[in-house]
């Protein structure tokens, strides 16, 4: 009856997104919200414009779950299993990928080094800066191509240089990033020699952060492996465990349900404790939106920026 039950809540739930899908929500000023950050990092692992690799596997990893939840629970008679397996299935690769994010990032501020590089050598030349940001999409680094190339295509639209500026610095989210993006911002209108001078100068600041961010990551590997062994370790002591009808018949009853899902979730807690120990906290960003401001963008950039090129 409860799976049954499950069932129904999934199918109703299933249609309402249908319906609120097909109707559509009215259009809202932008007005990002603290909650919807640290979602955004909860979900897709850091900040800014997430990975499509990430975005994938968060694909499957929601498949794996729908399918896999319920046949743990058939196959054991452990409800439990319902809660349980979401927490395998996106807890060990959100553990054994934990220095993707950071490499992600640095890797994107290597990349904003060579295009800040660039961009300062294009505006040497004579050239305005809105053109120069414009043609930077032709030799845009790899891992900065799709941002390149939508800052481009807004500035094609005859978009406001700031505003094009605050949403690719909202797509880097990083508050090393901002101050290269604050600098074109602050001389929008004034794209001379001094301006180049100090981009040259922030691309070398940028690649003597990288390197320094390279060497912090290397020491804070150590103790993520530790951290990676010792689940490890546990989990197959508990699959061995597993196998025993001895070991796995008190938590057929209520009261054994109830202990498991607390061993579990003190389990998660003390793992992502300690995950959280050898993790790096983000500096405030210099350009993060002001929910006060009632200055906003549109919520959807890309439907303007289409109608605008019609």
């Amino acid at each position: 009856m409860l799976l049954f039950a499950l069932c129904g809540l999934l199918v109703a739930g299933g249609l309402v997104v249908l319906v609120v899908g097909v109707r559509g929500t009215p259009e809202q000023p932008y007005a990002p919200s603290p909650l919807a950050g640290r979602l955004h990092v909860l979900w897709y692992g850091a900040p800014g414009t997430p990975d499509p690799g990430t975005v994938r596997m968060r694909r499957i990893q929601v498949a794996l779950v729908l399918l896999l939840a319920p046949l743990a629970w058939l196959f054991s008679g452990i409800p439990v299993t319902v809660v349980l397996v979401p927490m395998l299935v996106f807890g060990l690769p959100w553990l054994f990928a934990a220095t993707r994010s950071d490499t992600r990032q640095i890797g994107r501020l290597e990349a904003l080094a060579d295009w800040t590089q660039r961009l300062s050598d294009v505006l040497l030349l004579g050239t305005g800066l809105n053109q120069a940001l414009i043609t930077s999409r032709r030799t845009a680094p790899a891992a900065l191509e799709r941002e390149v190339e939508d800052l481009a295509a807004r500035l094609q639209a005859r978009w406001r240089v700031e505003d094009a500026l605050r949403l690719y610095a909202d797509a880097l989210a990083d508050a090393t990033a901002d101050k290269v993006l604050a600098a074109l911002l602050l001389r929008a209108g004034d794209s001379g020699p001094g301006l180049a001078r100090a981009l040259a100068d922030m691309a070398d600041s940028l690649r003597d952060e990288v390197r320094q961010r390279r060497q912090i990551e290397a020491d804070r590997a150590k103790h993520r492996t530790t951290i990676r062994w010792l689940v490890v370790i546990i989990m197959l002591v508990i699959t061995v465990g597993s196998f025993n009808d001895r070991y796995t018949a008190p938590y057929h009853t209520l009261v054994g349900q109830g202990v498991l899902l607390v061993l579990a979730l003190a389990f998660v807690g003390v793992i992502g404790w300690m995950r959280s120990m050898a993790a790096g906290k983000q500096l405030p960003r210099l350009l993060e939106a002001d929910r006060r401001s009632k200055v906003t963008v549109p919520v959807d950039p890309e439907s303007e920026l289409a109608e605008e090129v019609r």
